[in-house]
Protein backbone atom coordinates (compact mmCIF):
# COMPACT_ATOMS: atom_id res chain seq x y z
CA UNK A 1 0.00 0.00 0.00
CA UNK A 2 1.67 3.52 0.98
CA UNK A 3 3.27 4.39 3.73
CA UNK A 4 2.71 3.49 7.52
CA UNK A 5 0.27 4.86 9.31
CA UNK A 6 2.03 4.20 13.30
CA UNK A 7 1.17 6.03 16.17
CA UNK A 8 2.73 5.68 19.85
CA UNK A 9 1.53 6.01 22.79
CA UNK A 10 3.15 6.37 26.02
CA UNK A 11 1.06 6.21 29.15
CA UNK A 12 1.30 6.71 32.90
CA UNK A 13 3.15 4.41 35.37
CA UNK A 14 0.92 2.78 37.94
CA UNK A 15 0.61 5.00 40.98
CA UNK A 16 1.81 4.35 44.19
CA UNK A 17 0.02 1.86 46.79
CA UNK A 18 -3.69 2.13 47.55
CA UNK A 19 -4.05 5.37 45.04
CA UNK A 20 -5.61 5.57 42.08
CA UNK A 21 -3.99 5.66 38.49
CA UNK A 22 -2.84 8.92 37.20
CA UNK A 23 -4.57 10.24 34.78
CA UNK A 24 -2.66 10.67 31.51
CA UNK A 25 -1.53 13.32 28.61
CA UNK A 26 -1.85 12.47 24.99
CA UNK A 27 0.62 13.64 22.76
CA UNK A 28 0.54 13.52 19.14
CA UNK A 29 4.13 13.80 17.30
CA UNK A 30 5.27 16.74 19.05
CA UNK A 31 2.00 18.49 19.32
CA UNK A 32 0.67 18.61 22.87
CA UNK A 33 -3.05 17.99 23.21
CA UNK A 34 -5.20 17.18 25.77
CA UNK A 35 -5.74 14.23 28.78
CA UNK A 36 -3.79 13.55 31.21
CA UNK A 37 -0.43 11.43 30.69
CA UNK A 38 0.33 9.93 27.64
CA UNK A 39 2.24 10.56 24.49
CA UNK A 40 1.02 9.14 21.01
CA UNK A 41 2.88 9.50 18.04
CA UNK A 42 1.30 8.53 14.34
CA UNK A 43 2.55 7.67 10.68
CA UNK A 44 0.80 7.27 7.60
CA UNK A 45 2.09 5.45 4.64
CA UNK A 46 2.92 6.61 1.49
CA UNK A 47 2.89 4.53 -1.49
CA UNK A 48 6.73 3.62 -1.46
CA UNK A 49 6.28 0.68 1.06
CA UNK A 50 5.15 -1.62 -2.03
CA UNK A 51 8.14 -4.01 -3.21
CA UNK A 52 9.55 -2.75 -6.04
CA UNK A 53 9.48 -4.41 -9.78
CA UNK A 54 7.33 -6.38 -12.17
CA UNK A 55 6.09 -8.80 -10.50
CA UNK A 56 4.94 -6.55 -7.37
CA UNK A 57 3.45 -3.88 -9.85
CA UNK A 58 1.64 -6.86 -11.49
CA UNK A 59 -0.14 -7.90 -8.37
CA UNK A 60 -0.76 -4.65 -7.66
CA UNK A 61 -2.67 -4.51 -10.93
CA UNK A 62 -4.53 -8.32 -9.95
CA UNK A 63 -5.82 -7.27 -6.77
CA UNK A 64 -9.11 -6.88 -5.63
CA UNK A 65 -10.78 -6.38 -2.20
CA UNK A 66 -12.62 -9.53 -1.26
CA UNK A 67 -15.11 -8.81 1.86
CA UNK A 68 -15.33 -12.08 2.72
CA UNK A 69 -11.32 -12.27 3.26
CA UNK A 70 -10.34 -8.84 3.64
CA UNK A 71 -7.09 -9.50 5.41
CA UNK A 72 -5.47 -11.86 2.75
CA UNK A 73 -2.55 -10.17 1.35
CA UNK A 74 -1.88 -8.18 4.48
CA UNK A 75 0.41 -9.91 7.86
CA UNK A 76 -2.61 -10.40 9.75
CA UNK A 77 -4.09 -12.90 7.00
CA UNK A 78 -3.35 -15.87 8.98
CA UNK A 79 -3.56 -14.43 12.67
CA UNK A 80 -6.53 -16.20 14.97
CA UNK A 81 -9.56 -14.09 14.90
CA UNK A 82 -11.54 -13.06 17.72
CA UNK A 83 -11.07 -13.75 21.78
CA UNK A 84 -9.29 -16.72 20.65
CA UNK A 85 -6.51 -14.79 18.92
CA UNK A 86 -5.54 -13.64 22.77
CA UNK A 87 -3.87 -16.53 24.10
CA UNK A 88 -3.24 -16.57 27.65
CA UNK A 89 -0.18 -18.69 29.25
CA UNK A 90 -0.31 -21.56 31.49
CA UNK A 91 -0.68 -20.28 35.14
CA UNK A 92 2.05 -20.82 37.46
CA UNK A 93 2.60 -19.69 40.98
CA UNK A 94 4.68 -16.14 40.79
CA UNK A 95 5.43 -14.27 43.47
CA UNK A 96 3.48 -14.26 46.68
CA UNK A 97 0.26 -15.56 43.75
CA UNK A 98 -0.42 -19.06 43.74
CA UNK A 99 -1.21 -20.83 40.31
CA UNK A 100 -4.76 -20.28 41.13
CA UNK A 101 -4.55 -16.80 41.59
CA UNK A 102 -2.06 -15.99 38.47
CA UNK A 103 -5.15 -17.96 36.59
CA UNK A 104 -8.00 -14.97 37.92
CA UNK A 105 -5.59 -12.13 37.06
CA UNK A 106 -4.79 -13.24 33.19
CA UNK A 107 -8.20 -14.00 33.15
CA UNK A 108 -9.37 -10.18 34.24
CA UNK A 109 -6.79 -9.30 31.94
CA UNK A 110 -8.20 -10.71 28.87
CA UNK A 111 -11.79 -9.79 30.15
CA UNK A 112 -9.88 -5.96 29.21
CA UNK A 113 -8.23 -6.75 26.21
CA UNK A 114 -11.43 -8.17 24.98
CA UNK A 115 -13.67 -5.86 25.83
CA UNK A 116 -11.32 -3.14 24.76
CA UNK A 117 -9.91 -4.19 21.25
CA UNK A 118 -12.09 -7.10 20.31
CA UNK A 119 -15.76 -6.22 21.27
CA UNK A 120 -17.93 -4.52 18.60
CA UNK A 121 -20.21 -2.85 20.93
CA UNK A 122 -17.21 -1.17 22.81
CA UNK A 123 -15.73 -0.67 19.09
CA UNK A 124 -18.35 1.29 17.89
CA UNK A 125 -18.66 3.81 21.14
CA UNK A 126 -22.17 2.07 21.91
CA UNK A 127 -21.23 1.29 25.68
CA UNK A 128 -17.96 1.03 28.18
CA UNK A 129 -19.02 -1.33 31.17
CA UNK A 130 -17.68 -4.16 29.56
CA UNK A 131 -14.23 -2.47 29.94
CA UNK A 132 -14.53 -1.62 33.56
CA UNK A 133 -16.20 -5.17 34.43
CA UNK A 134 -12.83 -6.10 35.37
CA UNK A 135 -11.11 -3.53 36.77
CA UNK A 136 -11.01 -3.28 40.42
CA UNK A 137 -13.36 -0.38 41.97
CA UNK A 138 -11.27 2.03 42.30
CA UNK A 139 -10.02 1.58 38.96
CA UNK A 140 -13.29 1.31 37.62
CA UNK A 141 -14.15 4.58 38.74
CA UNK A 142 -10.96 6.40 37.69
CA UNK A 143 -11.60 5.35 34.33
CA UNK A 144 -15.34 5.56 33.54
CA UNK A 145 -14.39 9.80 34.69
CA UNK A 146 -11.68 9.21 31.99
CA UNK A 147 -13.82 8.02 29.18
CA UNK A 148 -17.00 10.39 30.69
CA UNK A 149 -16.16 13.25 28.52
CA UNK A 150 -12.24 13.34 27.19
CA UNK A 151 -11.41 15.82 24.45
CA UNK A 152 -9.47 13.26 22.67
CA UNK A 153 -10.38 9.69 22.87
CA UNK A 154 -7.50 7.44 25.37
CA UNK A 155 -7.12 4.41 22.93
CA UNK A 156 -4.55 3.19 25.17
CA UNK A 157 -7.67 1.61 26.72
CA UNK A 158 -9.77 0.77 23.96
CA UNK A 159 -9.88 1.12 19.99
CA UNK A 160 -12.25 3.51 19.34
CA UNK A 161 -13.80 3.48 15.33
CA UNK A 162 -13.92 6.97 14.13
CA UNK A 163 -17.89 8.22 13.73
CA UNK A 164 -18.89 6.75 9.82
CA UNK A 165 -17.18 4.09 9.80
CA UNK A 166 -17.94 0.15 10.88
CA UNK A 167 -15.78 -3.25 10.52
CA UNK A 168 -16.22 -6.47 8.30
CA UNK A 169 -17.53 -9.68 9.92
CA UNK A 170 -14.31 -10.99 9.88
CA UNK A 171 -11.98 -10.54 12.96
CA UNK A 172 -10.72 -8.59 14.64
CA UNK A 173 -7.52 -10.38 14.50
CA UNK A 174 -4.39 -10.00 16.88
CA UNK A 175 -0.78 -11.50 17.45
CA UNK A 176 1.16 -11.50 20.62
CA UNK A 177 1.97 -12.84 23.81
CA UNK A 178 0.83 -12.14 27.59
CA UNK A 179 3.55 -13.11 30.04
CA UNK A 180 3.46 -12.53 33.96
CA UNK A 181 6.17 -11.61 36.78
CA UNK A 182 6.29 -10.85 40.19
CA UNK A 183 5.12 -7.16 40.90
CA UNK A 184 6.92 -4.77 42.78
CA UNK A 185 5.65 -4.53 46.07
CA UNK A 186 3.90 -7.40 48.29
CA UNK A 187 0.82 -8.77 47.20
CA UNK A 188 0.62 -7.37 43.98
CA UNK A 189 1.37 -9.44 40.41
CA UNK A 190 2.49 -7.86 36.98
CA UNK A 191 1.31 -8.61 33.58
CA UNK A 192 2.26 -7.62 30.35
CA UNK A 193 0.90 -7.38 27.11
CA UNK A 194 2.72 -7.24 24.07
CA UNK A 195 -0.23 -7.41 21.50
CA UNK A 196 -0.94 -6.82 17.79
CA UNK A 197 -4.91 -5.77 16.58
CA UNK A 198 -6.07 -5.95 13.03
CA UNK A 199 -9.25 -3.93 11.84
CA UNK A 200 -10.34 -4.42 8.24
CA UNK A 201 -13.41 -1.79 7.70
CA UNK A 202 -16.20 -2.09 5.39
CA UNK A 203 -16.32 0.31 2.44
CA UNK A 204 -18.87 1.37 0.11
CA UNK A 205 -16.82 1.43 -3.18
CA UNK A 206 -14.47 -1.80 -2.61
CA UNK A 207 -12.36 0.09 -5.80
CA UNK A 208 -11.20 2.76 -3.95
CA UNK A 209 -9.73 0.31 -2.01
CA UNK A 210 -6.07 -0.32 -4.19
CA UNK A 211 -4.62 -2.64 -2.11
CA UNK A 212 -4.89 -4.72 0.92
CA UNK A 213 -4.06 -2.22 3.44
CA UNK A 214 -6.27 0.72 2.24
CA UNK A 215 -9.07 -1.16 4.33
CA UNK A 216 -7.03 -3.04 7.05
CA UNK A 217 -5.75 -1.03 10.18
CA UNK A 218 -3.27 -2.14 13.09
CA UNK A 219 -2.71 -1.43 16.47
CA UNK A 220 -0.43 -2.02 18.69
CA UNK A 221 0.08 -1.79 22.50
CA UNK A 222 2.67 -3.23 25.14
CA UNK A 223 0.99 -2.70 28.32
CA UNK A 224 2.02 -3.96 31.88
CA UNK A 225 -1.12 -4.30 34.06
CA UNK A 226 -0.70 -4.59 37.73
CA UNK A 227 -3.06 -6.93 39.72
CA UNK A 228 -3.42 -6.99 43.67
CA UNK A 229 -4.66 -8.94 45.95
CA UNK A 230 -3.74 -9.58 50.01
CA UNK A 231 -4.01 -7.88 53.56
CA UNK A 232 -2.00 -4.63 52.40
CA UNK A 233 -4.32 -3.39 50.04
CA UNK A 234 -7.78 -1.28 50.60
CA UNK A 235 -10.31 -3.10 49.82
CA UNK A 236 -11.07 -0.68 46.94
CA UNK A 237 -8.34 -1.20 45.33
CA UNK A 238 -8.13 -5.22 45.17
CA UNK A 239 -8.06 -6.65 41.51
CA UNK A 240 -7.00 -5.13 38.02
CA UNK A 241 -5.63 -1.61 37.86
CA UNK A 242 -5.59 0.24 34.57
CA UNK A 243 -2.65 -0.50 32.47
CA UNK A 244 -0.04 1.48 31.62
CA UNK A 245 2.36 1.23 28.03
CA UNK A 246 3.27 2.46 24.76
CA UNK A 247 1.90 1.93 21.43
CA UNK A 248 1.32 2.93 18.01
CA UNK A 249 -1.04 2.66 15.11
CA UNK A 250 0.00 1.86 11.33
CA UNK A 251 -2.45 2.20 7.74
CA UNK A 252 -4.84 4.85 9.43
CA UNK A 253 -6.22 7.82 8.64
CA UNK A 254 -4.69 10.49 10.39
CA UNK A 255 -7.45 13.07 10.83
CA UNK A 256 -9.13 10.59 13.25
CA UNK A 257 -5.96 9.71 14.73
CA UNK A 258 -4.98 13.13 16.04
CA UNK A 259 -8.53 12.58 18.10
CA UNK A 260 -7.55 8.37 19.07
CA UNK A 261 -10.24 7.47 17.02
CA UNK A 262 -9.62 4.56 14.47
CA UNK A 263 -10.74 5.15 10.63
CA UNK A 264 -9.08 2.98 7.36
CA UNK A 265 -6.17 4.82 5.54
CA UNK A 266 -8.35 4.48 2.33
CA UNK A 267 -10.58 7.54 3.59
CA UNK A 268 -7.80 10.13 3.78
CA UNK A 269 -5.72 11.42 1.17
CA UNK A 270 -2.07 10.23 0.47
CA UNK A 271 0.13 12.17 2.99
CA UNK A 272 3.12 12.01 5.40
CA UNK A 273 6.44 10.59 4.37
CA UNK A 274 7.84 7.14 4.87
CA UNK A 275 10.05 5.68 7.29
CA UNK A 276 11.73 3.17 5.17
CA UNK A 277 9.85 -0.11 7.68
CA UNK A 278 8.07 -2.35 5.52
CA UNK A 279 4.38 -3.74 6.45
CA UNK A 280 5.44 -6.80 8.16
CA UNK A 281 7.57 -5.08 10.79
CA UNK A 282 4.94 -2.92 11.86
CA UNK A 283 2.67 -5.98 12.27
CA UNK A 284 5.14 -7.87 14.14
CA UNK A 285 4.69 -7.44 17.73
CA UNK A 286 8.65 -8.39 18.68
CA UNK A 287 9.67 -5.35 16.42
CA UNK A 288 10.90 -1.93 18.32
CA UNK A 289 7.58 0.53 18.74
CA UNK A 290 8.51 3.48 15.88
CA UNK A 291 9.66 6.56 17.79
CA UNK A 292 8.21 9.34 14.65
CA UNK A 293 5.69 10.34 13.24
CA UNK A 294 4.46 11.24 9.46
CA UNK A 295 1.28 12.47 10.35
Amino acid sequence: MQTDQYGRTILPENGPPRRRGKAWLVVLAVVVLAAAGAGIYFARAAQDERPAGADADLAQAMWSLDKNQPFLGTPAQDWAEGEAAIRLPEPVATGDFSAKQVGVALAKVKEFLVAGRVNRTVLGGGDIEPLLAPLAPSARESLRSELSSPATWPDSYATKLAPGFQLLPAGPKADGTVRVEPGARKGELLIKTNLVFAYAFDIDDPGRATTPLDVVASTRWDLEFVYRDGGEWYKKDLGLDKPSGVGYSYSIACGPANQGLLAPSYSEPRYGTPDGKRPPEHFDPAAPIPTESSC
